[in-house]
């Protein structure tokens, strides 16, 4: 893991972000100590394979008393206002 001083950060922030992107992982220093980690970003797919998606959501679903409690906060509906 190499390291680079803020100064150098600073003064060469592109040549640094490239080495970056090029999956290296760096160090930030301020008078020789470790402060920050720059590391390669996940990257971010425009869409999921299904299993992928299910695997995701599965895990994060709501609690099953969700909906009763959110009703005793809220009784009201909007489902008597009439649709234009």
């Amino acid at each position: 893991m190499a390291e680079v001083a803020s100064r150098e950060l600073r003064n060469n922030t592109r040549s640094v972000l490239d080495r970056v992107e090029r999956g290296e992982t760096v160090v930030i220093t301020v008078d020789g100590r470790p402060v920050a980690r720059l590391e390669p970003a996940e990257p971010r797919h425009r869409w999921l394979p299904r299993r992928r998606f299910v695997d995701l959501v599965v895990g994060h679903q709501a609690d099953s008393a969700l909906r009763d409690d959110l009703t005793l906060l809220s009784p009201d509906t909007t489902d008597d206002v009439p649709v234009r």
